[in-house]
């Protein structure tokens, strides 16, 4: 194969000018203190238990039931040891991943713990043992739910790339509001929060 060491590598910018003003304002961008802490503490531990774990799937479906969670218990204090032992400073948990089960009792939704073989908060023990054992807490929360047929990303639009035609932006906008409030003022100091999913509104 040949190699391109002498084409020019000069960027025509998209075509937009080198000196616009909305390059000046992105080159401009500095960050702020809160993500400069990030960088000093780069190694986090991705915890990805739901539904899946339960169910020995990739990913949950958004169509099972929360009685398909049979998993009893949990050793929060073991999986925070493990992630420090291993040098992480923080910890990510999935919350809620796109199949919709949450891993807390949620006021919002019976698709959660409070109606499975789990009896207790697993977010609760997480987070609890991340404050004790001194590592950040860090949540994840899919903005897609399978599992809700008001979700602009639900039911119908389920692994399509389509949004869900029965979507209600209203319901499903007040729903997560909800929960973000159950997660973000319920559990101590959260340093961040990891949304995933897309859409457009």
């Amino acid at each position: 194969m040949a190699n391109n060491f002498d084409k020019n590598w000069t960027t025509v910018n998209n075509n937009y000018p080198l000196n616009d003003k909305e390059v000046e304002r992105y080159i401009s961008v500095k960050p702020r203190a809160n993500q400069l802490a990030l960088v000093d503490k780069p190694f986090y531990t991705f915890m990805h238990f739901g539904m899946n774990t339960a169910t020995d799937r990739e990913w949950g479906a958004g169509v099972e039931k929360a009685t398909d969670f049979t998993i009893k218990s949990i050793d929060a204090k073991q999986w925070v040891e493990t992630a420090k032992s291993a040098g992480a400073t923080g910890v990510i948990l999935t919350c809620k991943h796109h199949d919709g089960f949450c891993l807390w009792p949620s006021e919002y939704t019976s698709f959660c713990v409070k109606n499975s073989s789990y009896k207790g908060d697993i977010v609760k023990e997480v987070s609890d043992e991340c404050h004790k054992q001194g590592i950040r807490l860090h949540f994840y929360y899919s903005h897609i739910d399978w599992y809700r047929e008001d979700a602009p990303w639900g039911r119908t639009g389920r692994g399509t790339g389509r949004p869900n035609p029965k979507g209600d932006w209203k319901s499903y906008n007040t729903f997560m509001n909800n929960q973000l409030t159950e997660l973000l003022t319920g559990y101590g100091k959260i340093g961040a929060i990891w949304f995933d999913g897309w859409w457009d509104q």
